[in-house]
């Protein structure tokens, strides 16, 4: 395959989650012949990037109003905040025992 960049790879497999409604990783490896470790990666800097999520075992393209509001809302709450599956949950951080 003649794929080099993050960037082929990323736009090949956003492309694929909107084009095929429920898929899931092992689809995402079947339908690119990429290596697990390649589609992860992608995924998850697709999902940093507010353009993809994981619900219901299924990878789905965000809304625009998704997009925008997970950005919003990144800059908005301070760290220990996440947005995950349509749910903002706090999580601080474990502190270390002494």
């Amino acid at each position: 395959m003649g794929i080099v960049r993050d960037e082929d790879i990323d736009w090949m497999i956003y492309h694929l989650i909107t084009g095929n409604p429920g898929c899931n990783g092992d689809t995402l490896i079947k339908l690119t012949g990429l290596g697990l470790d390649a589609v992860n990666a992608s995924l998850a800097r697709l999902k940093r990037y507010c353009l993809v999520d994981f619900c219901d075992e299924s990878w789905h393209a965000c809304s625009l109003e998704e997009i925008i509001f997970r950005k919003q809302m990144a800059s908005l709450l301070s760290d220990g905040f996440e947005i995950s599956g349509g749910l903002i949950r706090y999580r601080p951080e474990i502190e270390e025992n002494k």
